[in-house]
């Protein structure tokens, strides 16, 4: 009776502290109180991938031992960030985090106005193109209206303990 009892409260104990992933708001930030500090705590997933990718292209015309010399050259850079990549803040910046998911590098976040979820801050937006412009790593990178989508998630892990003792006693006899 006593195992079965210590088997129940275990198995208890281990539903009641499973962990999910929620996407990080100004409301969750201020539901939990959290200061700058237990931000940067935080292990931060993406929710969406990230694409951004930068390039040089050179197109140019030129005569070579009197031959006309048609230049096309294109080197492009591609940096994806899956969905699910850890990220860690680097620096909180009022509503907008600074979050690294490569050593040296980091995107800056900010909150939604609509839904307090934290996407990416593009440092430009081409409205045209329908690109944003951010900085990553020192270099320019353009950023597609997909990839802007994308929101910053964390695991929220609730934990309940409860103590409770049970025994059966026999009663006493004269």
């Amino acid at each position: 009776m006593k195992k079965i009892l210590i088997a129940l409260l275990a198995l208890l104990v281990i539903l009641t502290s499973c962990s999910s992933k929620v996407p990080f708001t100004t409301g969750e930030q201020t539901k939990y109180k959290l200061s700058d500090d237990d931000v940067k705590s935080l292990q931060f997933y993406t929710m969406g991938d990230i694409v951004i990718t930068n390039g040089k292209s050179d197109k140019s015309n030129t005569t070579e031992d009197g031959e006309l010399v048609i230049k096309d050259e294109q080197n492009q850079n591609k940096v994806i960030i899956p969905s699910g990549t850890r990220g860690v803040v680097e620096k909180v910046d009022g509503d907008m985090l600074f979050v690294s998911f490569e050593e040296g590098k980091n995107l800056k976040f900010k909150a939604s106005p609509t839904d307090g979820k934290y996407r990416i801050k593009s440092d430009r937006f081409d409205a045209a193109k329908r690109i944003g412009i951010v900085n990553y790593g020192g270099e320019e990178y353009t950023v597609n209206t997909q990839s802007l989508k994308a929101y910053l998630v964390f695991k929220l892990k609730n934990s309940t303990k409860r103590q409770s003792n049970a025994r059966s006693v026999k009663g006493r006899k004269l």
